[in-house]
């Protein structure tokens, strides 16, 4: 790779302050510097070799790029009307909808949180597969807010455009339940629901961890089967994770290693005050009302001393 300059710009201006010889930025910039080649010249070919590499996938959406992406949805499709429509109406949802369409999301498990990062789960992937084609474009939403803006200019009957809606949702519920495609839960367990005895479902909880929910919504039933924690792996210094009920309960580590609750306090008993131990002590120093034997004896100290 390299490059050839055909016209300076505004470097030229800075003619007289060019990098010495002696930088290593100096080098770099001579080996990638092409000589004046013309069309129909013949270079001599020294060597050629193929480098393999792999294409990117696009980065997935955090959460604030998921709602600047609803503002500004940018192309729908190739229409260029509608595109410009749904970017002068605000874009997908209202500024007080938008971060609640995203939570809804993660309530009824169609997506879970990976860090910052926002990751479908089966149920969304296969939800989207189920839907009919034109209810996961953003195209139809533009196409409603142009019939909205004739309807606001008097251009279009209001009366018409609910007649039409009305039609529309009827043949989409005729279409889905002519449909063959069917659900499947593929995270299902083999435990029961205490309520109402169908078949619980193990899902990712918003704040790490699993859960055991219900699939019936009118049930709701859910129970928490996993917590992450900060607790530091001894083997692979991992953050593990706290699961079971009561005296059973057990910090887990993805590298295999186990330990019940009651050994892990033990064994921070054991090995004395940690850094949050310090830290909490430290603070407590600052706040006037706190008494302890040290603090007296430090407090003497600075009196005697002052």
């Amino acid at each position: 790779m390299g490059r050839r300059v055909i016209k300076e710009g505004w470097k030229a201006a800075y003619g007289a302050f060019e990098p010495s010889e002696e930088t290593d930025d100096a080098e770099d910039e001579r080996e990638q510097e092409l000589p004046d080649i013309k069309q129909g010249d013949t270079i001599e070919l020294i060597s050629a070799k193929a480098a393999e590499g792999r294409t990117k996938p696009p980065a997935r959406y955090t959460e604030a790029a998921l709602l600047t992406a609803m503002e500004h949805p940018g192309g729908v499709g190739r229409d260029k009307e509608l595109s410009k429509t749904l970017e002068e109406t605000g874009g997908l949802g209202t500024p007080a909808t938008r971060a609640d369409i995203i939570e809804k999301l993660f309530s009824a498990f169609y997506a879970e949180r990976n860090g910052k990062s926002i990751i479908p789960t089966a149920k969304g992937i296969q939800l989207v597969g189920l839907v009919p084609e034109e209810l996961r474009s953003a195209a139809m939403t533009a196409q409603w807010e142009k019939r909205l803006g004739a309807i606001a200019r008097g251009e279009e009957r209001s009366e018409l455009f609910v007649a039409e809606m009305r039609k529309y949702a009827s043949r989409l519920v005729d279409e889905v339940k002519a449909s063959d495609k069917s659900y499947v839960h593929e995270n299902v367990t083999r435990e029961k629901c205490p309520e109402c005895g169908k078949f619980l479902l193990e899902v990712k909880g918003k704040k790490g961890g699993k859960m055991l929910v219900c699939p019936d919504r009118e049930c709701g039933w859910r129970k928490s089967t996993s917590v992450a924690t900060n607790a530091r792996c001894p083997n692979c210094h991992k953050k593990m994770e706290l699961r079971g009920d009561g005296e059973k309960r057990m910090f887990v580590c993805v590298c295999g290693f186990r330990e019940r609750l009651a050994d892990f306090e033990k064994r921070r008993e054991e090995r004395g005050a940690g850094k949050a131990d310090v830290s909490r002590y430290m603070r407590s120093q600052k706040d006037p009302g706190g008494s302890t034997a040290l603090a007296d004896a430090l407090r003497k100290w600075q009196e005697e001393n002052s």
